[in-house]
């Protein structure tokens, strides 16, 4: 019974290890390094500095919410993907997150909360004109 417990210790000491090390040589960069680094994440050298100490999984609330949203992460532009994960693991809601997720109630906050609202709504209406153009648009041998 106690090996739940002792498990989740060990996971969360293996985490927070990944994420120093990743926090270490980032840190051990030169500045020239860390720029070019940075500038082809599309972020700063600072916020490539605050990513990489984060929890390899802090962007995975996500896909969750991309999930509940019926939002297909592979249909999605590589460079607006990486910026939602971006600004999702930086979010500092995320028990809130977790809870409407898991509790799904009635009158969800995440629109007021979340810093990927716009662009998760953006999507939603892009996959979905994607979707109605492709259900009523007649195909390539449709007749008249």
């Amino acid at each position: 019974m106690q090996k739940q417990p002792i498990n989740q210790g060990v996971r969360a000491v293996r985490q927070f290890s990944r994420s120093h090390r990743s926090a270490n040589e980032i840190a051990r960069l030169e500045p020239r390094e860390l720029a070019y680094i940075a500038r082809d994440l599309g972020v700063s050298p600072d916020e490539l500095r605050v990513l990489a100490a984060q929890d390899k999984s802090a962007a995975d609330l996500l896909l969750r919410r991309m999930a509940t949203l019926r939002l297909d992460p592979t249909q999605v532009d590589s460079a607006v993907m990486r910026d939602l994960q971006r600004c999702c693991s930086k979010c500092k809601d995320k028990v809130l997150c977790v809870h409407e997720l898991e509790d799904r109630p009635r009158h969800a906050t995440w629109p007021k909360y979340c810093p990927n609202e716009q662009t998760l709504a953006a999507l939603s209406e892009e996959q979905t004109q994607a979707r109605d153009v492709g259900v009523s648009a007649p195909g390539p041998y449709h007749r008249t």
